[in-house]
């Protein structure tokens, strides 16, 4: 049974007016999109804010290899007033990268229900183009269009309505994601997705293929393994079996882009862990589930066996500094780098610290 891990649901090119950051990504509406080929590098920021132990990487130690920085700490409410550390945001868009900020409403599916008419919305998309145009962003990753099926009730005005609302931002020349929750009955159901229409808007979809399962590190490292699994006790909900879905639907397959989650998970934690923390010896392999190189290697290979682009979340979280004495800072980025660009993985004592041989990948 899926267990969608909800605490990390939040996580989350300049305007026409200002193209300076908008290099090798353009909007592209109907047409085919770069994003098939792109890292995107998902970024917080500020973490040891909440915890000591964390890591606060500053983004411009973000790796070369990230095309496009995805920054998440951005909300706007039902008032259209929006909640941004623009000192932070600066820091990012400063790198000279196209910069795409996640759209999350304050209280996710119940706000964009409330906001969105059959008009959409032009005062909130107002208030986010001007953002966009004032804070040099390249566009926006919508979040929370369809509802999580175990705590909202769905309403089907939402998918309608969101259709004009994604064209007013469009008008701004922004590049549009969408964020697709990975329920098998939200990626089929067209009345949740209306892909007829949403596939001639919207530049890229990201595949929220993080955290479909919970942590049994008895079975697994992670909680997203890639091979379908079959049905019983050990059933984990996978990669391959997303994608099943994804091809029974309508969606543009050129446009997708797979979430690789890099951070381990504690099952009694009460907020974020990090390979730092593994590095550091700060684990326990009863309770943790910690992938490996190899387990990211093989995400970031399935990626590029699917002609996707990528999305790797989060970056605060990987072995920043190098803690893990592996080959660089940043091992498991590295690893699933390697697997999407064919290289080589580059195994790391430290970082591998649970088991190879586990009977799914």
């Amino acid at each position: 049974m899926i267990l969608y891990l909800l605490f990390f649901y939040f996580l989350g090119l300049s305007s026409a007016t200002d193209t300076s950051n908008t290099s090798d990504i353009t909007s592209t509406g109907g047409s085919n999109s770069s994003f098939s080929t792109q890292v995107m590098c998902y970024f917080k920021g500020n973490l040891d804010q909440s915890d000591s132990t964390l890591v606060n990487l500053d983004p411009a130690k973000l790796p070369k290899e990230c095309d496009v920085i995805i920054y998440s700490r951005f909300s706007i409410n039902l008032y259209s007033e929006v909640d941004c550390d623009d000192v932070l945001l600066k820091s990012v868009t400063d790198l000279n990268k196209p910069v795409i900020v996640t759209l999350s409403r304050d209280n996710d599916y119940p706000d964009w229900s409330k906001i969105l008419t059959p008009d959409g919305n032009a005062d909130d998309t107002k208030v986010l183009c001007d953002f966009a145009s004032s804070h040099n962003v390249a566009g926006y990753l919508l979040y929370s269009i369809a509802p999580d099926t175990s705590t909202y009730g769905f309403d089907e005005k939402v998918g309608k309505n969101i259709i004009p609302y994604i064209k007013q931002l469009k008008k701004c020349g922004l590049i549009i994601g969408v964020s697709i929750y990975a329920v098998p009955s939200s990626i089929i159901n067209p009345c949740v997705y209306n892909y007829d229409e949403l596939n001639t808007i919207v530049d890229f979809y990201k595949i929220e293929t993080y955290a479909l399962n919970s942590c049994d590190p008895n079975f697994y490292n992670g909680m997203t393994p890639i091979s379908q699994t079959d049905h019983g006790p050990h059933y984990y909900y996978g990669m391959e079996e997303v994608v099943s879905y994804l091809k029974e639907s309508k969606i543009s397959l050129t446009k997708l882009t797979f979430i690789i989650e890099i951070y381990p998970l504690n099952n009694d934690a009460t907020t974020y862990t990090s390979y730092a923390q593994v590095c550091s010896g700060q684990f326990d392999n009863s309770t943790w589930c910690v992938q490996t190189s190899l387990d990211l290697y093989h995400k970031g290979k399935f990626a590029h066996d699917q002609k996707s682009g990528i999305i790797v979340m989060m970056m605060d979280l990987d072995d920043v500094n190098n803690d893990c004495g592996c080959t660089a800072e940043f091992n498991g980025f590295k690893n699933i780098i390697a697997g999407f660009t064919s290289g080589s993985t580059s195994p790391c004592k430290h970082f591998d610290v649970q088991t190879l041989e586990y009977p799914i990948q």
